[in-house]
């Protein structure tokens, strides 16, 4: 068996640990210690740069071949091709590729980088072949949701038969493309829906989501999507509520500029108040997403309002001294949360 340095070093532990407190023997402990071989960290990144840059230069060629509309309307001028032709011709090589990526996963089960790298060509035939599909109706009455939402839904199809977290992604980003057209569809163009603004909206979708993977694991179902969809659900939640903590629940653009930030301030106060609360409750219960998310988004928010406040009125010296001041004792504070949880786990072990 092949592992990784941190997990390696993680092995060498409890092996020490188990050796020093006497629950194997040392000949056990060495028999252990050979049971496993250091994986070459240098290929591995190797391997994952070859797929970067495959990736890339696939996105590349697909868009100077396909998304070019010139080269399709020459395509289709001369062979006299329909947009309807271009939608069946599209669907058929999306459901070949589909085909292919299953085929690939039950011949290539432990290569999971390459095989979600190569359902990047379904992701793209199903989007054009949807964009071809829906040209050719004319009974959409404008309302652009719609192929948003046969997205979401072919997307998260794929992502099911697939088991592909990828696909998956992609059909959250699409419901929530789906939710901010059809919202903007449903309030006759307002900004405003039901009373909300734009980043309002995004943000109770991206709780709505959250929500849902925490139903998905009380309920266990389709659990090889629960922590994708925690992660997503939780990055857009605090990035709309981010960004209403700058704009507010205001609809007029023009307007908000003319306006001082401070007038925002209940935003701010409550977007701050709500991080505090989900750290605290992430460090006590040992949530690593919830943790790293809520920090990037503290440190975020910090500097926001910094911007938004203190730019013009404070020492930028004096400002940052007391910033870097506040995360040293925020990480001494941590470290000695950690360190109480490590002493007590070795107490009951």
């Amino acid at each position: 068996m092949e592992l990784d340095k941190k997990e390696a070093e993680t092995v060498n532990r409890a092996i020490q640990y188990w050796q020093d407190s006497n629950k194997i023997s040392g000949e056990l402990a060495e028999d252990l210690k050979n049971s496993y071989q250091l994986r070459n960290a240098n290929v591995d990144a190797i391997a994952v740069y070859a797929l970067i840059s495959a990736v890339s230069c696939g996105l590349l060629a697909f868009g100077a071949l396909v998304l070019d509309e010139k080269w399709l309307e020459q395509l289709r001028n001369k062979w006299g091709f329909s947009e309807t032709i271009f939608g069946i011709g599209f669907t058929a090589l999306a459901a070949l590729f589909v085909y292919l990526a299953k085929r690939r996963q039950a011949k290539y089960p432990a290569s999971k980088a390459s095989n979600e790298t190569y359902n990047i060509t379904i992701i793209l035939t199903i989007g054009v072949a949807i964009t071809y599909w829906t040209r050719s109706f004319t009974n959409f009455e404008g309302n652009y949701a719609i192929p948003l939402l046969i997205a979401t839904i072919v997307y998260g199809s794929a992502a099911v038969f697939l088991r592909s977290t990828l696909l998956w992604t992609v059909m959250i980003i699409s419901l929530a493309g789906w939710w901010g057209a059809q919202t903007h569809f449903w309030s006759g163009g307002s900004y405003r829906f039901l009373g909300m603004n734009y980043p309002l909206r995004m943000t109770v979708f991206g709780l709505a989501i959250w929500l849902f993977s925490i139903a998905l694991q009380r309920l266990k179902l389709l659990p090889f999507f629960q922590d994708t969809t925690y992660s997503i659900g939780l990055f857009l939640f605090l990035l709309a509520a981010w960004t209403l903590s700058i704009f507010g629940n205001y609809d007029d653009l023009s307007g908000w500029t003319a306006i001082k930030q401070s007038y925002f301030w209940y935003w701010a106060l409550g977007f701050s108040i709500m991080l505090a609360l989900l750290l605290v409750y992430a460090f006590q219960n040992k949530l690593d997403t919830l943790r790293d998310l809520g920090l990037v988004f503290f440190l975020v928010n910090i500097y926001t309002r910094y911007f938004e406040y203190f730019w013009d009125r404070t020492n930028k010296g004096i400002f940052f001294a007391i910033l870097a001041l506040s995360f040293w004792f925020v990480g001494k504070k941590a470290e000695q949360l950690r360190n109480k949880g490590n002493s007590i786990s070795k107490a009951d072990s």
